[in-house]
C-alpha cells in the first residue's frame, strides 16, 4: 500500500489535484499546509516527517475518493437534477447588483433568516478572494458577484462550519463543485441542516496572473486597486463590463470582450491544470443546488430573457434544496426550464474545457514577462473591425490561389 504522501503526491503530479484543501483541513497532526507553486495556485505540502501515515487525507480527498452515496445526500437522484428554473430577484437592486439574476442573495436571506450561517467567496483587503462566513443578511453584498480567480478556503472555514453544524445552526456553503465536494468528504456525514451550493464552473485563474493584471492597470492610472467588479451590467447581461476604482479617483471599465484578464480566461490558457481534465462535470452535482447563468435561454424560452437585466440557472439536485427555494418563492420570479436547454447554454455542465497550446507557456512567460507584453504575446484584446476583415481577406486569398 502506498503511503500518503506518495498518494496525494501521485494526484498533485498528475495535475488532478483541486486545491480544494480538504486534506489539509481533516489532517489530525496538521502536517498538510496549502501552499502556491509557480503559477499561483495552491497545492498541499506534506512534511513527512510529523505524517504518521493515517491516510485520512486520501480518503478525504473528492479526486481520490469520490463522495459516497451516505455523504453526500440520502436524497441525491443519480439521474440528474429533479428540477430546472429559469430565475431572477424581483428586486431590481439586487438583480442589478449581481452577476446573473440574484438568486443566491435570495437563498443566503432565507438561511440567515434562520439564524443560519452563509459561507462564501469575497475580496479580502489586498484582493484576494478568500471564503469567508456571514451570519447577517447586511454582508451578503461582500459575497455577491463573480470572482474569476480560485477563492483560498482555509482548513479553519472547514472547521468553523463544522461546529456550526454540529451546534445545530443552518449552514449554506457556495463554491465550484469540487470545493463542495472536498467540503462534504471533509464532514464525513451527512448534515440536516447543512444546505450546498454549487456553480456552473468554466475553470479558475491564479491569483498570480490576476495579479499581474492589477498591476499593469495600477501602473497605468497611477493608484492602487480600491474595487473591482467583473460582472456590471452597464451594458447588459450578456455585454457585462470589468470595472475597477483606484484610489485617485479614476476608474477604468472595459466590456469583457475586450478586458486581456477575461480575454485570457475566456482563451483557457490561464486556467488551473485540473480544470482541463474537472471530476466534477456531471448533471449529477455534489451539491443541493447549483446555480449560473442561463445562457440561451431565449432561445426557447423568449419570455425568460425580455430585458437583458440577467437570468439565473437553476438545477434543483435534491428535496432539500427544493425546499430552500420554495422558501423564496416570494422573492424570486421561477420559471420552468428544461436539463437539454440548460446544458445547450453551459457545456462546462457536463465538459471541460479544452486546454490550449499555449497554455504550456503562458505561465512561464507570465515569470518573465510584464502583463502588458503578456497582452500583446498572446492576443488578449479583441481584434478590431479592420483587422477582422483583413484576416477574412487574407483567407479567401489564400483559398483562391491554393
Amino acid at each position: 500500500m502506498c503511503s500518503t504522501p506518495e498518494i496525494l503526491n501521485t494526484i498533485i503530479k498528475s495535475h488532478l489535484c483541486t486545491g480544494c484543501a480538504a486534506c489539509a483541513a481533516v489532517c489530525p497532526n496538521e502536517s498538510i499546509t496549502m501552499q502556491p507553486d509557480h503559477e499561483g495556485f495552491l497545492y498541499p505540502q506534506i512534511n513527512e516527517t510529523t505524517c504518521n501515515g493515517c491516510e485520512i487525507c486520501s480518503e478525504t480527498c473528492p479526486v481520490n475518493q469520490r463522495i459516497s452515496d451516505d455523504v453526500q445526500n440520502e436524497e441525491s437522484n443519480h439521474e440528474g437534477p429533479i428540477g430546472v428554473f429559469a430565475s431572477w430577484h424581483l428586486d431590481e437592486d439586487i438583480r442589478r447588483e449581481s452577476s446573473s439574476g440574484g438568486v443566491f442573495t435570495a437563498l443566503a436571506e432565507a438561511v440567515i433568516a434562520r439564524d443560519g450561517v452563509v459561507a462564501g467567496s469575497a475580496f479580502d483587503d489586498n484582493l484576494v478572494a478568500r471564503h469567508i462566513l456571514i451570519e447577517a443578511s447586511t454582508d451578503l453584498d461582500i459575497l455577491r458577484g463573480s470572482k474569476y480567480v480560485q477563492s483560498e478556503v482555509s482548513p479553519a472555514i472547514y472547521h468553523r462550519i463544522s461546529e456550526f453544524l454540529n451546534h445545530g445552526r443552518p449552514v449554506f456553503f457556495t463554491g465550484t463543485p469540487c470545493q463542495t465536494a472536498g467540503l462534504r468528504n471533509f464532514l464525513n456525514k451527512p448534515y440536516d441542516n447543512l444546505l450546498c451550493c454549487d456553480m456552473v464552473c468554466h475553470g479558475v485563474p491564479s491569483l498570480k496572473v490576476f495579479s499581474s493584471y492589477k498591476i499593469m492597470l495600477e501602473q497605468k492610472y497611477g493608484a492602487e486597486t480600491g474595487r473591482i467588479v467583473f460582472r456590471r451590467k452597464d451594458c447588459g447581461w450578456k455585454r457585462y463590463s470589468v470595472f475597477l476604482s483606484f484610489d485617485n479617483n479614476t476608474e477604468y471599465r472595459r466590456v469583457f470582450r475586450t478586458d486581456p484578464f477575461m480575454q485570457a480566461f475566456l482563451k483557457n490558457i490561464c486556467l488551473r491544470p485540473s480544470c482541463y481534465a474537472c471530476k466534477f462535470r456531471s448533471i449529477t452535482r455534489p451539491s443541493d443546488l447549483t446555480l449560473g447563468d442561463f445562457w440561451g435561454v431565449g432561445k426557447k424560452y423568449q419570455e425568460y430573457d425580455l430585458d437583458d437585466k440577467g437570468t439565473s440557472l437553476i438545477l434543483v439536485n435534491t428535496k432539500k434544496g427544493q425546499s430552500l427555494l420554495d422558501a423564496c418563492r416570494t422573492s424570486l420570479f421561477l420559471g420552468l426550464a428544461d436539463i437539454e436547454t440548460a446544458v445547450a447554454g453551459n457545456l462546462f455542465l457536463v465538459q471541460s474545457c479544452m486546454r490550449p497550446p499555449q497554455r504550456d507557456t503562458f505561465y512561464h512567460d507570465l515569470g518573465a514577462l510584464s502583463f502588458e507584453t503578456m497582452v500583446k504575446k498572446y492576443r488578449l484584446y479583441q481584434p478590431s473591425f479592420l483587422r477582422k476583415v483583413v484576416r477574412v481577406l487574407k483567407s479567401c486569398v489564400k483559398n483562391v490561389f491554393s
